[in-house]
């Protein structure tokens, strides 16, 4: 079976941050000259999905060609429904039984097929009686290099260890002999499918990359690991990807950026008496939203970059605001209530953060006199967070309260053990069926104790340089988060890995 894409000039080549693979290997495969990449990884990994992918987002630049030789085409439409459209059959060339002619390049080719000696050396005794193989597979992707040189094509063959086997050929043999006729000759694209995930192969293509499985936190996460791209940098050795609807997607670092419309935050209003994170698809991950009254335990590992916590932390609070309710926040990292006052006046109107949200900071320290400092002693927590001085401070706003809490900052303004200081506000919080949110990271102390009585529990790591979130209480999968700005309005996105 062959796959077969578009062809247009360099100019309509689709954004890279549209693309699902990684941009190394659009980059690999879309400079100058031919390159070869060998794909490996044990069963189940996704290395034919992933060879479809980059079939499917180099399509804008080149055409591209699937021959497979393990899954027949109704297998292959049944699990890619997507490729019927773009589905031909194989021609099959003619084998002739004489050599290749001088003009074309087909020295491996001859060699694969035992027709005649080594180019230009002389013909082996053993090989003068001239019996030809029927390569039609490999011959059809001969045919159409040379029908029009001017083209340059990816080609996938999957697999090429049962290519091989199937024409009775050492798979280094074949791997050789394509790379001097295809790909060093006529300036062609091939990527090799290999069913081995053992290294053995991987001297002989310009590229090698490796699918892999692993566990996170007994939860499965796939992977793509870039070992080798010949003339190309890797800024990322290994992505996370996700396999769904028979298509590969890989995460990008980057803010995907809309035309700012200088709108403020669009609150989301609860549903069947939840209430919002402000992310929607973190509402779905944890259930449909928080019930008032919950303890929210928000875990962040030590790689996870510090845009994501500010992120969380806006969304929020910002929905909160924008419901006209009350908002207690300690910032994670110990920022300025000053700061993080200016930050959020191109989310929400001032005069509604002024009135509703109450940042504390210790007394002695306050340089600014402000309504929406709350200044507090710093010697005791449960002193400076008592119900009756929290719902005074929060009287400009509406019932139910947050109670955003960053434990870095906590910890650094009352101690290691302000949890015991702490409960009482919290039991509070629960009572007067507000929502506390609280932020740990990995060196903070009192993240034990804060899941033991947490109603819900979010974890937010890093896996090869991308962002996972998942759900400890509720029990839930792995999701990817990537974020789309528009102006000052980050919003997160969860995909689900699967």
């Amino acid at each position: 079976m062959a796959l077969k894409g578009g062809t247009v000039d360099d100019s309509k080549m689709e954004p890279k941050e549209k693309m699902r693979i990684p941009p190394e290997i659009f980059s690999f495969f879309m400079a100058p000259g031919g390159h070869s990449l060998i794909v490996r990884g044990n069963a189940g990994t996704g290395k034919t999905t992933f060879a479809l992918q980059v079939i499917e987002d180099l399509g804008t630049a080149e055409d591209g060609y699937y021959v497979s030789t393990r899954v027949s085409d109704e297998s292959l439409l049944i699990q890619f429904p997507w490729l019927k459209d773009r589905m031909i059959s194989p021609f099959k060339s003619k084998t002739g039984m004489e050599a290749a002619r001088p003009d074309r390049m087909r020295s491996g080719l001859t060699k694969m097929k035992g027709i005649g000696g080594s180019q230009g050396g002389p013909v082996r005794k053993e090989m003068s009686i001239s019996i030809g193989k029927e390569l039609s597979d490999v011959e059809f992707i001969y045919d159409m290099v040379e029908k029009d040189r001017k083209v340059r094509r990816i080609f996938v063959i999957d697999s090429i260890d049962a290519l091989a086997e199937r024409y009775g050929i050492q798979p280094n043999l074949l791997i050789t002999s394509l790379q001097k006729d295809l790909v060093e000759g006529y300036g062609q694209n091939l990527l090799y499918v290999l069913e081995s995930p053992e290294p053995l192969l991987d001297y002989l293509g310009d590229g090698v990359v490796v699918m892999n499985r692993t566990d996170v936190d007994r939860r499965r996460v796939r992977e793509i690991e870039l070992l080798k791209l010949r003339g190309c940098e890797i800024t990322r050795p290994r992505y996370l990807f996700t396999l769904r609807n028979g298509k590969m997607m890989t995460f990008n670092l980057d803010f995907t950026r809309r035309d700012a419309s200088n709108a403020l935050w669009s609150p989301i209003p609860d549903v069947d008496g939840k209430v919002s994170s402000g992310m929607p698809d973190l509402d779905r991950l944890i259930g449909g939203g928080i019930d008032r009254g919950s303890i929210v335990l928000v875990e962040l590992g030590q790689s996870v970059p510090l845009n994501v916590a500010e992120t969380i932390e806006r969304s929020f609070v910002s929905n909160f605001i924008m419901l006209n309710r009350g908002v207690l926040w300690f910032p994670s990292r110990r920022v300025s209530a000053e700061t993080v006052r200016t930050q959020m006046s191109e989310i929400v109107p001032k005069e509604k953060f002024e009135k509703q949200v109450r940042v504390p900071e210790v007394a002695s320290q306050v340089e600014l006199s402000a309504q929406f400092i709350m200044p507090v002693e710093g010697a005791n927590a449960g002193t400076d967070l008592k119900w009756k001085n929290v719902s005074y401070m929060l009287g400009g706003g509406e019932q139910p309260y947050l109670s955003l809490l960053g434990f870095d900052t906590l910890e650094s303004i009352y101690g290691e053990k302000v949890m015991d200081q702490i409960m009482d506000h919290l039991g509070a919080m629960k009572k007067n069926k507000g929502v506390a949110v609280c932020v740990t990271t990995q060196s903070t102390n009192s993240t034990s104790r804060l899941s033991d009585i947490a109603s819900v529990h979010i974890k937010i790591d890093s896996v090869g340089g991308t962002t996972i979130v998942y759900g400890e209480r509720p029990f839930t999968e792995c999701n990817a988060i990537t974020f789309e700005a528009d102006g000052a309005i980050v919003r997160a996105h969860l995909t689900p890995v699967v």
